[in-house]
């Protein structure tokens, strides 16, 4: 139960996942639906558009900055040990990103759905 633990924790609830994750989230906001429209969002919801700064954000930053962590993240990994002293089997790290994508491939799946069942 712990080694599938890890390997859940490892895999689906840090690192590569939530980077993924934020780079689909920051691109999806700043691109498709459009940071204007998301700043228009922002400012029904609070009262006052926020600084131009956010748009930039969501557009550039964001997506820029998480890419760079997920490449320095990719050339920097190292295969998971519990306990510093065991060394899980190839097909337990085959387990862990198949959790992974599993999780993130419903985002572009859901999308084309999306797309594809829209009329026009």
């Amino acid at each position: 139960g712990t080694y599938i633990m890890m390997i859940f924790d490892h895999y689906v609830c840090s690192g590569p996942a939530l980077l993924l994750l934020a780079v689909f989230q920051s691109a999806i906001i700043g691109w498709i639906y459009g940071s204007d429209r998301f700043c228009d969002n922002i400012a029904d919801m609070i009262g006052y558009r926020p600084h131009a700064l956010i748009k930039y954000s969501w557009m550039y930053i964001t997506p820029l900055t998480c890419m760079g962590t997920l490449i320095f993240l990719s050339v920097r990994y190292t295969p998971i040990k519990f306990n510093n002293s065991y060394v899980y089997p190839w097909w337990g790290y085959g387990i862990g990103w198949f959790l992974a994508s599993s999780s993130l491939i419903m985002i572009p799946i859901t999308m084309i759905c999306k797309v594809a069942k829209k009329e026009g």
